[in-house]
């Protein structure tokens, strides 16, 4: 996967990936009872999407769009598809997964057949019994202490920046928190009113803090994307801002994450993106500013967002789909959305076709169906159009 480099300037590479952070639960997206300094300050040096669109509403389907740039349902676990890690490696890169990996355990599923070059952390999630910390492919501690490892995931991270400070670098920072069951230092504990889900999110973001000082101590910091984001909305807790649903479902607040950037060198100061972007979209992103084209054999649904880090509009689209990781359950064009189905699944139906207009309801609140009769059969035309081309 991937060419020559088209141009000698390579940014280092950093994705902060936080399990269901919601989008109402970062300050410059509007928390009040989380406090998240450092990932606002991030919004303020650089970019803030405002409508930022996960992959998928769950981990494992969403995480591999993140990495694939490729809609979950054309990228299936048996044939692992060419990754940003696999993908940065015309251009020199050392890329290394730290953290939650979560997209499966069989030795064909592991970060190092993904394109990776090096791994630190757990290949399943954090309620996996007995829980396991890998390096690489080998065991190294069962049983860590599990309110630990939004620091211990932050120490290899850095650790892994320093060994490859003098060359550019990849690294996918995937924590555990905050998902459930929570965790969180004993320093952090009672430090926020969103509960313990906020003292877990308070944690990444003082960790956060911790690696952006260390960029900076090595000189790094003004040649380095960092980009902070969630995988797919909150599930039991957290706060979708006033968005309808949660994890698991086609609403927005089960799509919407929050997502900040910064690149000194390049984004200027208090960006903001309002136009709708995807997570599909980090892989021809980043190959984009790494210089490395995107492969021409293997077509992608997200887009290279770039031009939206430097205040430009974000490349226009036809559609989103929404795809809940077995079936497409709904479809954004514009201003409408059209959802036909509920559950991964895709067969529970009970009071669709749902029509709203997102421009004045982002709620998705009133259904305008009946009304406009005509922006439903479009809308359903891609989504059928959609599926045919995926069988």
């Amino acid at each position: 996967m991937g060419g020559p480099a088209l141009h000698p300037t390579k940014p280092n590479l950093v994705i902060v990936l936080a399990d269901d952070l919601g989008w109402g639960d970062v300050g410059c997206f509007g928390a009040t009872a989380i406090a998240t300094p450092q990932i606002d300050a991030i919004a303020a040096r650089g970019v803030r999407f405002a409508q930022m669109l996960a992959a998928a509403p769950t981990g494992v389907a969403s995480r591999r769009g993140l990495l694939t740039g490729r809609y979950p349902r054309q990228t299936g676990p048996a044939e692992p598809p060419p990754t940003i890690a696999g993908g940065l490696k015309p251009a020199g890169y050392a890329s290394g997964c730290v953290g939650a990996w979560r997209l499966g355990a069989a030795p064909e599923q592991h970060p190092l057949r993904q394109g990776f070059d090096e791994f630190f952390g757990l290949p399943e999630g954090h309620d996996a019994d007995p829980l396991r910390l890998f390096r690489d492919e080998e065991a190294v501690q069962t049983g860590p202490d599990p309110c630990l490892l939004t620091r211990r995931f932050t120490d290899e991270a850095i650790a892994f920046i320093e060994r490859h400070a003098d060359r550019p670098f990849f690294v996918l920072l995937a924590h555990a928190m905050p998902r459930a069951p929570l965790f969180v230092e004993e320093a952090f504990r009672g430090e926020s009113d969103g509960g313990t889900y906020g003292d877990a999110v308070q944690c990444i973001d003082f960790h956060l803090g911790r690696l952006i000082e260390r960029l900076g101590g090595l000189g790094l910091a003004d040649d380095t994307l960092l980009i902070v984001t969630s995988d797919h909305g909150p599930a039991d807790e957290g706060s979708t801002g006033g968005l309808r649903g949660r994890r698991g479902e086609a609403y927005e607040g089960g799509f919407r994450v929050p997502f900040v950037a910064q690149w000194p060198a390049r984004i200027a100061a208090g960006t903001v993106c309002d136009e709708p972007a995807s997570l599909l979209d980090l892989l021809p992103t980043l190959l984009s500013v790494a210089g490395v084209r995107s492969p021409g054999d293997v077509p992608l649904d997200g887009v290279s967002i770039s031009a939206a880090f430097k205040g430009r509009p974000a490349p226009t689209r036809e559609a989103f789909f929404y795809d809940a990781g077995g079936s497409i359950n709904a479809v954004r064009a514009g201003k409408w959305k059209l959802h036909v189905a509920r559950g991964p699944a895709g067969d529970d139906c009970r009071e669709m076709p749902q029509l709203f207009d997102l421009d004045v309801d982002p709620g998705e609140c009133y259904n305008l169906e009946d009304r406009y009769p005509d922006v439903v059969a479009r809308l359903r035309e891609m989504i059928d159009r959609f599926d045919s081309e995926l069988r």
